[in-house]
């Protein structure tokens, strides 16, 4: 039966040697802090990692089957014709509609974007937006990140206009024009390495698309033909202004990217003929409502009977799993490591203790304290030790998390150029501190088994022989 006395008594005893005690318990303490600490760092890099996917890419894509495998180079094959209907589905439906923040359509293309004037030209991979949607993604911040919503480069309204990667526009020349960083000058720029002089037949092209008389004042922009091979094969030359160059973060992506309008890249993909997208993007308001909105997601589509699925973002970003995962085991290292020292400390301060206090045990059992008796007071003790260290280590880390939050460090994550806060997201992942302080004194209890299980063994007549 529990009472104060069982309690009291214990404590008295780990207060004995306070010295012993105050090691094992700093011993503690500073494990729980490594803990929390580190496994608050994890969560942030990796709530930040989704932030800036969910931005870009939405939560969910709807897609022609096997497009994410096999269209990728061919989006005339797997374009969703009825794009409007899927879309207008998904926002009529009332169980959908609190849920999904931005439902849009994009379209992917393969194309040649080139200088007409500096005769270059370069292979481009095109994603036609509808500008406003994007921008209103790119202001999802669940976590709430102390950031501000960076909007894209293209301008919104505007159907002429497109945006380069900085590789792009370092490749077409367009350094001085778009103001873009790290070019090289002179003789290196003319020999422009990576670029390659505009064939024959897409220069002719090129020059009626310029001798249009319909074209549309440039406003001092510079101004790109961007070719594309139509859904009959036929190639199509548009000639579009460029707004801006913007880094990505990554060079791969940075050499090949150009935003454009939506109704741009249709008319050069599928010219006349009824335009299609290759996604339609669905960004949610809470993460945690993923699976409920894909089931019926894939329920509408089953009830239309369109040929179409949903992937998620792990799925069309397979780094992120992986980043989760690398941190996963780097956790679970420094856990496995914090654990044997604990371990050992605790089981050592308890063996001392057991040697140190074998006339008390002798006595007790001549007083009639039977074995379980006595293990259950060494085992207390242990578990006072477990409890003090994790409490007062679980209060030290939440000082620390609120220090660094406020202290204004930053960083650069990978795939980015932005700095962004470092932060420790550990008040809005209670799992962390509940799983932690469960482990720490899980080993506690394990390390105080064997002194304990040792001090019950011990015999009476031997126990009273060091008197």
């Amino acid at each position: 039966m529990f009472s104060l006395n069982s309690l009291a008594l214990p404590l008295r005893n780990v207060m004995r040697n306070r010295r012993r005690t105050l090691v094992t318990l700093i011993t503690l303490i500073v494990g729980e802090i490594a803990l929390l600490i580190f496994g608050g760092y994890a969560n942030a890099v990796v709530d930040g990692m989704q932030t800036g996917i969910v931005q870009q890419i939405g939560h969910l894509q709807i897609q022609r089957k096997n497009y994410f495998l096999l269209g990728t180079g061919s989006p005339m094959d797997y374009g969703i014709a009825d794009y409007r209907k899927v879309i207008a589905a998904v926002e009529a439906d009332p169980q959908l509609k609190n849920m999904v923040k931005v439902t849009t359509p994009l379209l992917q293309l393969q194309g040649i974007a080139g200088n007409f004037n500096r005769g270059v030209s370069r292979t481009v991979a095109g994603y036609g937006y509808v500008a406003a949607d994007q921008n209103r993604m790119r202001e999802w911040n669940e976590y709430r990140f102390p950031i501000e919503p960076k909007k894209i480069a293209l301008p919104e309204g505007q159907s002429d206009v497109v945006s380069l990667g900085i590789g792009v526009a370092r490749t077409l020349r367009l350094c001085d024009a778009l103001t873009v960083p790290n070019c090289p000058k002179g003789e290196v720029a003319d020999k422009n390495p990576g670029g390659k002089a505009m064939p024959d037949d897409i220069g002719a092209l090129t020059e009626l698309e310029a001798a249009s008389p319909n074209l549309p004042a440039s406003d001092g922009q510079p101004r790109l033909d961007v070719l594309a091979a139509t859904a009959n094969g036929a190639p199509n030359v548009i000639n579009a202004r460029v707004a801006a160059a913007e880094s990505l973060g990554v060079k791969e992506i940075d050499d090949s990217y150009m935003a454009m309008p939506l109704e741009m890249a249709q008319q050069l993909v599928y010219g006349r003929d009824t335009p299609q997208v290759t996604s339609i993007v669905l960004q949610l308001r809470s993460t945690a409502d993923i699976d409920t909105v894909r089931a019926r997601l894939t329920r509408i589509i089953q009830d239309h009977g369109w040929d179409l699925e949903v992937l998620d973002y792990r799925t069309l970003f397979p780094a992120y799993d992986q980043t989760r995962g690398l941190f996963a085991s780097i956790f679970g290292f420094i856990l496995l490591l914090i654990g044997t020292i604990v371990l050992f400390s605790v089981a050592n301060t308890m063996s001392t203790v057991v040697m140190e206090r074998t006339v008390e045990i002798g006595t007790l059992r001549s007083m009639g304290m039977r074995r379980a008796g006595i293990a259950r007071q060494f085992l207390s003790e242990g578990l006072i030790i477990g409890t003090l260290g994790t409490v007062l280590g679980c209060g030290l880390a939440v000082l620390c998390a609120l220090a660094i939050n406020s202290a204004g460090f930053t960083w650069t994550p990978p795939n980015s150029i932005e700095k962004i806060p470092l932060v420790v997201h550990m008040f809005n992942t209670p799992d962390l501190i509940v799983g932690s302080v469960a482990a720490l004194l899980l080993l506690a209890a394990i390390s105080s088994l064997l002194p304990a299980y040792r001090a019950a063994r011990i015999p009476v007549v031997e126990a009273l022989r060091h008197v």
